[in-house]
């Protein structure tokens, strides 16, 4: 299957993005009973993602087949404060969201998505890449290792 990965702007493109971000909440709720309905949250998450994209030089990147988004990629820089406690005094580089249509799944294009997203900051200066993924999303975690990352720390919680 031939794909393109383009970067684009959110909020040129919010039925795009909206559609792909909310599958993506689709699927982490599925992982975590807790995850918030998409329409509750999805004006003020798109608000948020956008005002990353610009205030913090934020990428949205999607993949696409014959005019169809099929995936996604979005992180921005967060500059290093005074208060961080690890080494390095170069900014890091937060990849917060990314998903892949399942049907689109187990052909490259994450792998793809997330090739063209470190090469769009290769002229920075960073010190680290970093990501969340759920417990539960084995796959993701068995990938990150193929690329080099390392689990670091577990984020523990307590629901009230």
């Amino acid at each position: 299957m031939e794909y393109t990965i383009r970067k684009i702007l959110i909020n040129e493109n919010l039925q795009v993005v909206d559609e792909l971000v909310g599958e993506l909440h689709l699927s982490e709720k599925e992982m975590n009973p807790n995850t918030a309905d998409w329409p509750l949250i999805r004006k003020n998450y798109l608000r948020f993602m956008a005002e990353c994209e610009e205030e913090n030089n934020g990428t949205f990147m999607i993949a696409e087949t014959e005019g169809k988004a099929i995936g996604f990629i979005f992180g921005y820089m967060e500059e290093k404060d005074d208060s961080n406690f690890e080494l390095g005094d170069q900014d890091d580089l937060y990849v917060s969201d990314g998903y892949v249509k399942p049907e689109y799944r187990k052909q490259g294009i994450y792998s793809a998505l997330n090739a063209a997203f470190e090469e769009a900051y290769k002229e920075y200066s960073i010190r680290r890449i970093y990501r969340f993924t759920s417990c539960s999303n084995h796959i993701m975690q068995s990938w990150l290792s193929k690329q080099g990352y390392s689990p670091v720390r577990l984020l523990y919680e307590k629901w009230l």
